[in-house]
């Protein structure tokens, strides 16, 4: 989609900044297309975040104490198989958009309009199985 003003109309101040560094992201990787890996690349690029905490977290409640494959090289090796878009503009995938739809309800079951990082993390968590934090399943959405 090349009218990402649609979205930004979407996010408070902090959902927007995580879409925004997941856009850049998909830029910076010449991929123009986004896609769950670069949100989640954005989400644990935000300051103050507890992204790694709450899947540490997570991986441990669930008897996972020794990540198989750290966190990093996992969401790499998810960018490897993330599409790429050769046309003008920034797509958002479908898988982001169902991600992103999840991330709304989330918010306006807590009464807001707009998605904050926090109900993109949530959202994530949400989503498990993930590989590296549940190994051995893949994500659902």
């Amino acid at each position: 989609m090349n009218n990402l003003v649609l979205y930004q109309d979407k996010f408070a101040a902090s959902g927007l900044w995580v879409f925004d560094r997941a856009i850049a992201e998909a830029r910076r990787r010449n991929q123009n297309y986004v896609s769950l890996g670069h949100l989640i690349i954005a989400l644990d690029a935000e300051e103050g975040t507890s992204f790694r905490y709450l899947v540490a977290k997570l991986r441990a409640d669930h008897g996972l104490t020794a990540e198989l494959v750290p966190a990093d090289k996992a969401v790499e090796k998810l960018m490897e198989w993330s599409p790429k878009y050769e046309g003008g503009g920034v797509r958002i995938g479908p898988e982001t958009k169902n991600f992103l739809r999840r991330a709304r309800k989330i918010a306006r079951s807590n009464q807001r309009e707009k998605i904050e990082a926090a109900d993109l993390l949530t959202a994530f968590l949400q989503l498990a199985p993930i590989p590296y934090v549940r190994p051995g399943q893949g994500v659902r959405l």
